[in-house]
C-alpha cells in the first residue's frame, strides 16, 4: 500500500488538500499537466455531478520516474486509472497489464484503468472522442454537427499520435469511402495509411501539395496535425516558433527564431513581424484551396486552442460547416469517464454509468 506523500516523492508538483480527503483518486500524467491541462476541473465537476466521492489530480512525472509512479498508483487505496499525456502514450504501453486491440492498433494509450481484479488496462479514447463529438448532440448545439459518417469521402491531415487514433475511427466509420491520408512528411503518411488498410479500409495517402487536387472530391477534411494551435512551441536548442497563424490544408513553414525572448508574448511580437510575408503567401495558397471545395465539404479541426483556427476561420466565412477540437476533447474524457475508470465505481455506488453520460458531457462542458 501506497500513501499520497510516496506519490509525491515520484512528481514534480504538490497534490491539493482535496485529494487526500477523497475516497477515490484519478489523475492525467504527463511531463507538466498541473500547468495546462483542463482534465482536473472537467472531471471533478463530473465526479460532483454523479456524486462520486472521488477527486482527479494532474501528475508531473518525467520518464525516469514513470514506471515507479505507475507502481505507485497501483498500490494506492481507492486509485481508478489515469489520463496520459504527452511525451508518456507509447512508454506507459509496457508498464500495464493489459492494452485494449485498438489502443494497440493506434500504437498509443491515452487512458488507463484499474479493474476489480488489479489489473491496470490501456485505452485510448481519442478514437472515442473525435467519433461522438461529430455524431452526437454536444451541448448547446440543437443537432449532431453529422448525421452520418458513411460514405463520406475524408481527407485527414496529420500522421502524429492524434492523426493515428482518428485514422483508425474514421476508417471504421466511412463505410467503404476511401480515406485520404496527407502529411508534411508523406513517409509518414503512407507508414499510417498501410496500417489502417490492414483493417481492410480504402486508405490512401497524397503528399500535402497533391492533397489539394483532391478536394473537390471531398466530403471531410479533419486536421488531426498541431498546425493552427496557439502559442508558442519551444523546439528545444534555444529556438522556437509558431504554428498559429496557418492553415493545415497547405504546408507551413514558419520560421524559426532563437528562444531568447523574456517571455512569450514578446516572442511572438517579434516573430510575427519575421514571418509576416509566409503568413500572407500560406493564407491566400489556403484561401485558394478552399475555393475548389464543393460548398458541402465540412471541416473539423482537432486543435482547440485558439477555439477557432485559421483552417475553420477561412472555411466558415466560405459558408461551410466546422467544428473546433473542443468537443473531441469533452467526448473522449466522457468516454474515459463513463466506460473505463469511473464505471465499476458507479455500479458500485447503484448507478447506471451509460444512463450519466449526458450529466457527465454537461458537467465537464461547464468547467472547460
Amino acid at each position: 500500500m501506497t500513501t499520497l506523500s510516496d506519490i509525491e516523492a515520484l512528481i514534480g508538483n504538490r497534490l491539493p488538500a482535496e485529494a487526500k480527503a477523497a475516497r477515490l483518486l484519478s489523475a492525467s500524467i504527463g511531463e507538466s499537466p498541473s500547468t495546462y491541462s483542463r482534465s482536473p476541473a472537467m472531471w471533478n465537476a463530473a465526479f460532483a455531478a454523479v456524486g462520486l466521492d472521488a477527486h482527479h489530480v494532474p501528475l508531473d512525472v518525467d520518464a525516469e520516474h514513470l514506471a515507479g509512479l505507475v507502481a505507485a498508483l497501483r498500490a494506492y487505496p481507492g486509485f481508478m486509472g489515469s489520463n496520459v499525456t504527452v511525451p508518456h502514450k507509447l512508454a506507459i504501453m509496457p508498464l500495464l497489464d493489459e492494452v485494449d486491440p485498438l489502443a494497440a492498433q493506434i500504437g498509443a494509450v491515452n487512458t488507463f484503468a484499474l479493474g476489480a481484479d488489479g489489473r491496470l488496462t490501456g485505452y485510448n479514447t481519442d478514437a472515442d472522442g473525435l467519433i461522438a463529438s461529430m455524431l452526437r448532440t454536444l451541448p448547446g448545439q440543437p443537432a449532431p454537427f453529422l448525421d452520418t459518417l458513411s460514405g463520406m469521402r475524408t481527407l485527414l491531415i496529420g500522421a502524429g499520435g492524434a492523426a493515428r487514433a482518428s485514422a483508425f475511427a474514421l476508417a471504421g466509420h466511412i463505410d467503404g469511402a476511401t480515406l485520404t491520408i496527407t502529411n508534411r512528411t508523406l513517409a509518414r503518411a503512407e507508414e499510417l495509411a498501410a496500417e489502417v488498410a490492414r483493417t481492410g479500409a480504402a486508405v490512401g495517402a497524397v503528399a500535402q501539395q497533391d492533397a489539394l487536387a483532391l478536394l473537390p472530391g471531398i466530403d471531410l477534411v479533419v486536421n488531426a496535425s498541431t498546425v493552427g494551435q496557439s502559442g508558442v512551441r519551444h523546439l528545444g536548442g534555444g529556438m522556437a516558433t509558431s504554428l498559429e497563424p496557418f492553415s493545415s490544408l497547405v504546408p507551413a513553414d514558419p520560421p524559426v527564431l532563437p528562444d531568447d525572448a523574456p517571455d512569450d508574448a514578446a516572442f511572438l511580437a517579434r516573430w510575427d513581424t519575421a514571418a509576416r510575408d509566409t503568413i500572407e503567401a500560406s493564407q491566400a495558397a489556403a484561401e485558394a484551396a478552399l475555393a475548389a471545395c464543393p460548398p458541402s465539404t465540412a471541416f473539423v479541426d482537432a486543435v482547440y486552442s485558439p477555439d477557432e483556427t485559421v483552417l475553420l476561420r477561412q472555411a466558415r466565412l466560405r459558408g461551410h460547416r466546422t467544428l473546433n477540437g473542443k468537443g473531441m476533447l469533452i467526448m473522449q474524457a466522457a468516454a474515459g469517464f463513463v466506460q473505463r475508470m469511473a464505471r465499476r465505481h458507479l455500479e458500485a455506488a447503484g448507478q447506471d454509468p451509460d444512463a450519466l453520460h449526458d450529466r457527465v458531457v454537461a458537467a465537464m462542458e461547464a468547467a472547460f
